[in-house]
This record gives C-alpha cells, structure tokens and sequence, in this order.
C-alpha cells in the first residue's frame, strides 16, 4: 500500500453514503517499512509548523473524513 492508494480508499469510503462512518474505525496491519515512512508522513503533516521532531512511534491512528484509521506494525511482513 502507498500513501495515495490508502487516500483513495479512504476517500471512497467517505463519500460513499451507504457506509455508515459513526464510530467506524479501520485497522491496516502493514509490513514494518510502509509503517515507518506512514508514521514519519502523518507526522509531519499534522505538525509542519511546530518544528516537531520525527521520532517513530510504537503505534499511531489518524482520522480521515470521520473514519479512525489505526496502524499496526507487522514484524513478519
């Protein structure tokens, strides 16, 4: 998965009005990579005027158009 496919899944799943959104919450496990470069991009994105400091989280969730989305890091993958 990439950064603009999970956008786009998350954008169809916003607009689509059969899908009730109220306390729904998505969990993609991904491999430790993707894991690492989606915490360091939502980071930055939701602190690029604070002068933050990356540092890689052990878990991390952001919430798009209402929807929690939760990560997960697979050791495995």
């Amino acid at each position: 998965m990439t950064y603009e496919k999970l956008i786009q899944t998350i954008s169809e799943m916003v607009n689509n009005d059969l899908i009730y959104k109220k306390d729904l919450t998505l969990v993609y496990e991904v491999d430790k990579n993707l894991y690492r470069r989606l915490d360091e991009h939502f980071f930055y994105k939701s602190n690029d005027k604070d002068g933050a400091k990356f540092e890689p989280s052990d878990d991390f969730e952001v919430e798009m158009g209402g929807i929690i989305i939760k990560f997960i890091k697979n050791e495995k993958k």
